[in-house]
């Protein structure tokens, strides 16, 4: 994996950091010490960055964005992780 860079996005409140594994782009940031509507807005900005490519948005968060789901089924699909912190890591892409 390569070093995780600052990424700016206007309009996120969060830090978004981009890096490489196995050849593919991720584009991750941390909400998991944020509150409503943070979290939201900021997956919005990350879905802009990868729509219509190959990347990876990385979301760390509290708890699974469940209501989220089913407002981009359509477009994305995702991986979800249980850390050790107890936080949910979930990994999305576009739909294929």
């Amino acid at each position: 994996m390569s070093e995780k860079v600052l990424l700016e996005v206007p309009g996120a409140s969060l830090p978004f950091y981009t890096y490489e594994d196995e050849g593919i782009t991720y584009i991750e940031f941390d909400s998991s010490e944020s509150h409503p509507p943070e979290p939201m807005v900021n997956v919005m900005k990350g879905f802009e960055l990868i729509s219509g490519t190959d990347k990876r948005l990385v979301m760390i968060n509290a708890q699974e964005p469940v209501p989220l789901y089913s407002r981009i089924a359509g477009s994305f699909v995702w991986d979800v992780e249980i850390l050790e912190s107890g936080d949910v890591k979930i990994v999305f892409k576009n739909r294929t």
